[in-house]
C-alpha cells in the first residue's frame, strides 16, 4: 500500500482538529473526531490538492464551525 508523503500530517492534523471541537463543545474526543470526520471539512484535508493540510489545527476546526454554522443556517430556512 502506498501512501502519501503527507498523510501521517494530514491525520495528525484531523486528530489535532478534533481534539480543538471536542474541548470547545465539551463532548468526547472520539464523538468529536467522528463528527469531523463525516464533514466537508475532513474531506477537503483529506484532498492534498486543496493544500488544507498546510494550515494548522485551529484554522481546519474554525472551518468546521463555519461549515455548521452555515449548514444550520440552510436548514432554518427550508
Amino acid at each position: 500500500m502506498k501512501v502519501s508523503e503527507n498523510e501521517y500530517t494530514i491525520e495528525l492534523l484531523a486528530a489535532m482538529a478534533a481534539s480543538n471541537l471536542a474541548r470547545k463543545q465539551k463532548i468526547s474526543k472520539t464523538k468529536a473526531f467522528t463528527r469531523f470526520m463525516k464533514s466537508k471539512t475532513a474531506e477537503m484535508l483529506f484532498d492534498e490538492s486543496t493544500y488544507m493540510w498546510m494550515n494548522g489545527p485551529d484554522y481546519i476546526a474554525d472551518e468546521y464551525r463555519r461549515e455548521r454554522e452555515a449548514a444550520a443556517k440552510s436548514s432554518k430556512k427550508k
